[in-house]
C-alpha cells in the first residue's frame, strides 16, 4: 500500500483536494500543493454514457487553464486565441501555396500576434493581414516573390494588400526592411522565359544591365521588376533571342508602358549608345545624371527661353511705341500734301459738281502712269532683303510649328488613309447668301421687315401675333 501524505506542519494524514487544485490539511489549513498540472489523460463517463476527459489543457499561448472539456473543438476558446491559431492556419496555408520554407511562416505568425497585440486586425480582413504579415517576412529575408503573388493567390486587390502592408509597418514600427534589388528578380524571370542552354549567359548579361542601371541612377523611385523587366528583355536581344514586350510583361507583371519607359531612359545614359561587344568588354566609369533632374532641367530651359522670347516682345513693344508719336506725324504731313495736291482738288470740284466718273477719267487719261510723286528710296523701303526675308520666314515658322505639324500630321494620315482604301466624303458647308440690293423680294419699309421676321421665328407662345398684325396693317394706312 502507498504511504500515506503527511502535512510537514501538524504531521496530521487528513489531506484532502478542495476541487481548485489545491491540496490542503484538514487540521491546519495549511496549503500543501496548489496549481496542480498533471499530465495524464484520464476519461470518464457521462451520465449520458459519453466519454470525456477528465482534466484542463494549457494551450501554447493561454494565461490559465480552461475549465469545462478543455479537449473539445474550440469550444471554450478565448477570443485571442481562436484569431492566433485561426491567422497561424492561414499563414502557414499561404505559405505552402507559395512554396516557402516553414521559417518564414513561422516569423509571419510572429508579426501577426504583435498585430493582434496592437489591435491591427481589428476592422480589416484577416487575408489582407494575414499576406501583409507574409510579405514582411518575405521582404526581411530578400525572397523573389512580389505582393502582385499574394494578390493573385487571395483573388483579391493588390492596391487593398499593399496598403494593410504600409499600415502594418507603419503601426508595428518596422525599420529594419531592405530595399530590393531588381537583381533578385533576374533568376525566376529568365527560368520562365525558357532561354535553354543560354540561361545564364542572358543571366549575366541582365544582371551587368541592372548594375549599369544602378550606377546611372535609374533604380531610384522605380519598381525593381520594371527595371528587371527591362534588363532581361535588353540580354535576351543582346543574345539573339526574340521576347517580345508582351511576354515580358506576363512574366515580370508590369504594364508596358513602364517596361518602354525603362527602356527610354537607359537609351539616353552613355550605357545605352554601345554595341554588345564594347557593353561586355567596357566598364564605364561615369554615371548620367538621375531622369528626373534632366527632365526638370529641360523645363527650366523651356521655361526661360518662354521668359526671354516674353522680356524681347515686351521691348519691341515699347520700341513701337516710342515711334508711334513719329508715325502720326508722317501721316499727317502725308495728308497734307495729298489735299494740297492740284490732281486732288480738280478731282474734289469735280465730284462737287456731280460728274464723278467723268472728273476720274479725265484726271487719270492725263497722265495714265502718274507716279511722279513716288520716290524710289520709299518703293525700296517696302522691299525685304534676302536676310530680312530668311529672319521673317524662320520667325513665322517658329510661332506656326504648332500648326504646321497639325497639317502635317493630317496629310500623312490623310495619305495612309487613301492607300487603304479608305476615303472620306468631303463636308459640304451650307452658306449662306448675302442679302444686298440684288436680292429679290426685300421688303420695302421697316414694318414689312418685322413682320417677315416675325412670321419666319415664332419668339413666344404668349404673345398675340395677331395684335402684331393689325399693328402692322394700321401702319401701311
Amino acid at each position: 500500500m502507498p504511504a500515506r501524505a503527511v502535512c510537514p506542519y501538524c504531521k496530521g494524514t487528513s489531506i484532502e483536494d478542495n476541487g481548485a487544485g489545491d491540496i490542503c490539511c484538514t487540521n491546519c489549513a495549511a496549503v500543501l500543493e496548489d496549481s496542480q498540472i498533471v499530465a495524464e489523460v484520464t476519461f470518464g463517463e457521462t451520465t449520458s454514457g459519453a466519454a470525456m476527459v477528465h482534466g484542463s489543457f494549457i494551450g501554447e499561448h493561454q494565461s490559465y487553464a480552461r475549465g469545462g472539456g478543455g479537449f473539445r473543438k474550440n469550444g471554450s476558446w478565448e477570443s485571442r486565441e481562436q484569431t492566433f491559431a485561426n491567422g497561424k492556419r492561414r499563414i502557414m496555408n499561404l505559405a505552402h501555396a507559395l512554396k516557402l520554407p516553414e521559417f518564414i511562416g513561422e516569423a509571419a505568425n510572429r508579426w501577426f500576434q504583435l498585430a493582434v497585440t496592437q489591435n491591427f486586425v481589428q476592422g480589416r480582413r484577416s487575408q489582407y493581414v494575414v499576406a501583409a504579415c507574409l510579405y514582411v517576412a518575405c521582404r526581411q529575408q530578400e525572397t523573389t516573390h512580389m505582393l502582385i503573388d499574394f494578390a493573385d493567390l487571395l483573388q483579391v486587390s493588390v492596391f487593398a494588400i499593399g496598403a494593410t502592408y504600409l499600415k502594418l509597418v507603419k503601426v508595428l514600427q518596422i525599420k529594419k526592411i531592405p530595399l530590393i534589388d531588381p537583381s533578385i528578380y533576374i533568376q525566376r524571370f529568365a527560368v520562365k522565359l525558357e532561354f535553354g542552354p543560354e540561361t545564364r549567359k542572358v543571366m549575366n548579361d541582365a544582371v551587368r544591365l541592372v548594375q549599369r542601371m544602378g550606377k546611372d541612377w535609374l533604380h531610384q523611385g522605380r519598381r525593381p521588376a520594371g527595371v528587371a523587366g527591362a534588363c532581361i528583355l535588353v540580354a535576351a536581344r543582346m543574345n539573339n533571342f526574340r521576347r517580345s514586350k508582351a511576354e515580358i510583361v506576363h512574366v515580370a507583371k508590369v504594364a508596358e508602358d513602364t517596361i518602354q519607359r525603362r527602356l527610354d531612359e537607359f537609351k539616353l545614359t552613355a550605357a545605352g549608345a554601345l554595341t554588345v561587344q564594347d557593353f561586355r568588354g567596357t566598364n564605364i566609369e561615369s554615371e548620367a545624371d538621375p531622369p528626373s533632374f534632366t527632365k526638370h532641367r529641360k523645363r527650366e530651359l523651356a521655361e526661360q527661353r518662354e521668359h526671354e522670347a516674353k522680356l524681347q516682345a515686351a521691348d519691341v513693344d515699347a520700341g513701337t511705341g516710342d515711334d508711334s508719336d513719329e508715325a502720326e506725324k508722317e501721316v499727317a504731313q502725308d495728308l497734307d500734301a495729298t489735299l494740297k495736291d492740284q490732281s486732288f482738288q480738280k478731282l474734289s470740284e469735280l465730284i462737287r459738281t456731280g460728274s464723278i466718273i467723268s472728273a476720274s477719267k479725265r484726271v487719270f487719261d492725263e497722265d495714265p502712269e502718274h507716279l511722279s510723286d513716288v520716290d524710289d528710296d520709299e518703293i525700296q523701303s517696302f522691299m525685304l532683303s534676302e536676310k530680312e526675308v530668311e529672319i521673317k520666314s524662320k520667325l513665322w515658322m517658329d510661332l506656326n510649328q504648332d500648326y504646321l505639324k497639325e497639317q502635317e500630321l493630317k496629310q500623312i494620315k490623310l495619305e495612309a488613309d487613301q492607300k487603304a482604301g479608305i476615303v472620306r466624303a468631303p463636308r459640304k458647308r451650307k452658306r449662306n447668301k448675302p442679302r444686298d440690293s440684288t436680292t429679290e423680294n426685300l421688303p420695302e419699309t421697316p414694318a414689312e421687315s418685322a413682320k417677315a421676321m416675325l412670321q419666319k421665328k415664332a419668339f413666344s407662345k404668349k404673345i398675340n401675333y395677331a395684335a402684331l398684325d393689325h399693328l402692322f396693317n394700321k401702319a401701311k394706312k
